[in-house]
């Protein structure tokens, strides 16, 4: 009785489980595409498989690299030269004598004389003398004035005017060196493009197209700036180096305040 138990449940079961344990195995023709595969292929999905997440130490795995944004880069706008140059600094001098123009005329080189000069221009003749170092020129009165003009520097306006000076002193005249005096330097640089018609709404400012091109800034007592479209200032009236760069640090601003935007 117990053996024909056991065989009908060996031929129920366990028969049954063998056939299919059979019938899952691989199919022949999925076998011979793996056998045709190359060795690399079935090792990495081996190691696929069996790994759970991406290996960072393996040598297939690759690494993701974020590069850097490039910001743009704008381009930097240099504006010119805007400090003021000395261009001509004008100073009187008194000799101290009356002098003979006309004999000075015959004995010095460089010197332009012209006494026959209309009536009304009487009062002004003066003879005209000029040196090449520093390189200057003299307007010398008959009665001993000089009017030196020309000069860069203030001290290459003195030296010139005691070279001129003792040129006259070598002529036997009793000359002295008295009362030398910077009257006037003229400065000027180079700005932006400038709108002078926002500019001219100023309470400092006359602008007279229909006249004159530039425009008049009255920056400090005594000293004007002339200012023209394009950019140029001319400074007139300081006596100091100082104050032509007091004067243009006081109107620097409201020049770019009327800055005149150019078309790229």
């Amino acid at each position: 009785m117990a053996e024909s138990v056991l065989e009908w449940y060996f031929d129920k079961f366990i028969a049954n489980d063998s056939s299919k344990t059979e019938e899952v195995k691989a199919d022949p023709a999925e076998e011979l595409f793996l056998s045709l595969l190359p060795d690399e292929l079935l090792t990495l999905e081996e190691d696929t498989e069996s790994s759970t997440g991406p290996d960072i130490h393996s040598q297939n795995s690759i690494a993701v690299v974020e590069l850097p944004i490039p910001t743009p880069v704008l381009p930097v706008i240099q504006e010119p030269e805007t400090i003021p140059q000395i261009q001509n600094v004008i100073s009187t001098v008194k000799l101290g004598c009356c002098l003979d123009l006309q004999s000075i005329a015959c004995k010095v080189w460089n010197v332009e004389y012209k006494p026959k000069v209309p009536v009304v221009f009487q009062a002004y003749k003066s003879l005209v003398m000029r040196i090449r170092e520093p390189r200057s020129t003299a307007i010398i009165y008959k009665s001993g004035s000089v009017v030196c003009t020309g000069a860069k520097s203030v001290e290459d306006s003195r030296r010139a005017a005691r070279r001129f000076a003792r040129i006259v002193q070598k002529l036997g005249l009793p000359v002295c060196f008295l009362k030398f005096k910077i009257q006037n330097m003229v400065a000027s640089c180079k700005t932006f493009p400038i709108s002078l018609e926002l500019l001219s709404c100023h309470q400092r400012c006359s602008y007279e197209p229909e006249l004159f091109s530039g425009l008049h800034y009255k920056v400090t007592p005594g000293i004007t700036a002339t200012i023209f479209s394009s950019g140029k200032i001319i400074l007139l009236g300081a006596k100091k180096e100082a104050e032509v760069y007091e004067a243009f640090d006081a109107m620097y601003p409201v020049l770019r305040c009327c800055r005149r935007l150019t078309k790229p």
